[in-house]
């Protein structure tokens, strides 16, 4: 098993697509079905056919991060997509060989996933060691086992939904708590009550 991290989520819409689908994609759309591709060279051929300028170091680089996604990464790796327009990453484990289908104009060539969970931008950079900022777009994270584990633990649904209970009766009688200090606050004209009640109302707030 290998972890990959892959910077390619396209726009907002492109994102949502790639939540419902539960796919991945590399982008290059403006490439056809490369199911056919047997190396690195024919990719970037059809690259420099498409963009002749293209430089040369850096339509290699692409053709490796398009044929890895195409033939290195394997089901069952694991892949950390940062989102565009949340500060969350995607982490999914892969289910499925490449495949050209077009869901979007910007996602069509994809690999099939199943979204295990999100984490905050800022812990998984530290976490694990990466720049969310660098050019590549498709490149391996260095992970122990421990790591992996850690990653690949998914709450079960009654545990998903213990918890949500839990919130939702909390949040509850926080309501509860607050509506009845709001009444006595209403009520009072005593500056030294109205204090104590401002404080409670301020604690309640910033604990929860």
């Amino acid at each position: 098993m290998r972890f990959w991290l892959l910077k390619a989520a396209g726009t907002l819409e492109d994102e949502e697509l790639i939540l419902e689908y539960s796919v991945i994609t590399i982008g290059w759309a403006e490439f056809a079905d490369l199911s056919s591709i047997r190396n690195e060279a024919q990719i970037k051929r059809i690259m420099l056919e498409k963009y002749p300028g293209m430089q040369d170091e850096r339509s290699s680089a692409w053709a490796g991060e398009i044929y890895s996604f195409i033939t290195k990464i394997k089901k069952g790796d694991l892949v950390a997509v940062p989102l565009k327009t949340r500060n969350e990453m995607l982490i999914g484990k892969v289910t499925g060989e490449y495949e050209y289908r077009q869901i979007s104009d910007f996602v069509r060539h994809i690999r099939s996933v199943s979204w295990l969970k999100t984490l905050p931008k800022e812990d998984f950079e530290g976490e694990y060691g990466v720049d969310l900022s660098s050019p590549e777009t498709l490149s391996l994270i260095e992970a122990g086992p421990e790591k992996f584990s850690d990653i690949t633990k998914v709450k079960t649904l009654g545990v998903l939904l213990e918890e949500l209970n839990f919130t939702l009766d909390e949040l509850g009688s926080l309501k509860e708590r607050l509506l009845e200090l709001t009444y006595r606050l209403a009520e009072t004209e005593e500056i030294s009550e109205v204090r104590e009640i401002a404080a409670e109302m301020e604690k309640i707030l910033t604990e929860k």
